[in-house]
């Protein structure tokens, strides 16, 4: 990895997360630089939910710290991570039915502490980078799943995040729908100079945008490195792209 300031990097140092004695994640060190699409993989029970839902905060550390920039948010909660600049988004879009699609996104700008014209004109500038502002005024419940979903990212870009997490946003997508996600999450990166953390079971998401990956498996850290890397490393292939093919 090129050198890059702390101050520019949400980082975790040694972290643990262990339930009941198992060892969802054990002693991982993750780096993910503003600027960057870095990529999380691993086979399923690898922990690389877990991790995602302990850096956000959802779950507890039972050991090792969570940075985002020079501030220790170990232990910080949810709503205060996010107010800090680092939003996540879910594998279930957690969207208002009865909203308009514009009125869900203004509840993410509104979290962000912004207000009346300022929250509009923010989930209004997001829709429009997700591409689906002529949905605005279209109820949540009757749009399709892959406009649902960039909604659902469209409401955490309106907070203008420095850190987006991204989880399996292409999960139930067809095969068009997965490439223009795709374009989209590089033209969040690009336009708000965000580090952007995506966990995605879609290699063919993962090679085409992430410029680093981190591969885990039972808990631990088995490889980091450029898609290139990645795609030949003996480790990886054995953990899971063999133990998804076998």
């Amino acid at each position: 990895m090129d050198s890059v300031s702390p101050l520019d990097v949400l980082s975790t140092t040694k972290v643990c997360v262990y339930f009941e004695g198992v060892k969802a994640v054990d002693e991982v060190d993750l780096e993910v630089p503003r600027g960057r699409i870095t990529g999380l993989i691993g086979p399923n029970g690898a922990g690389k939910s877990t991790l995602f839902n302990a850096v956000s905060g959802f779950v507890p550390l039972t050991a090792g710290t969570v940075h985002c920039g020079a501030q220790d948010i170990s232990g910080w909660s949810p709503t205060r991570i996010a107010q800090l600049g680092l939003v996540r988004t879910f594998q279930e879009t957690r969207i208002f039915k009865r909203l308009t699609i514009l009125e869900n996104v203004e509840l993410g700008s509104m979290g962000s502490g912004l207000s009346g014209v300022k929250a509009r004109k923010a989930a209004g500038d997001a829709l429009e980078l997700l591409g689906v502002s002529h949905l605005s005024d279209e109820l949540a419940a009757n749009v399709a799943l892959g406009d649902e979903r960039r909604a659902g990212i469209a409401r955490a870009v309106a907070t203008e995040p420095d850190f987006l997490l991204l989880d399996e946003p292409a999960a139930g997508l067809d095969d068009d729908e997965t490439a223009a996600l795709s374009g989209t999450i590089v033209a969040i990166r690009d336009a708000l100079g965000c580090g952007v953390l995506l966990v995605e079971h879609d290699m063919s998401v993962i090679f085409a945008i992430c410029e680093e990956i981190h591969v885990m498996d039972s808990g631990r850290t088995i490889a980091v490195g450029s898609p290139e890397q990645i795609r030949t490393n003996p480790s990886v292939i054995e953990a899971y792209f063999g133990r998804e093919h076998s």
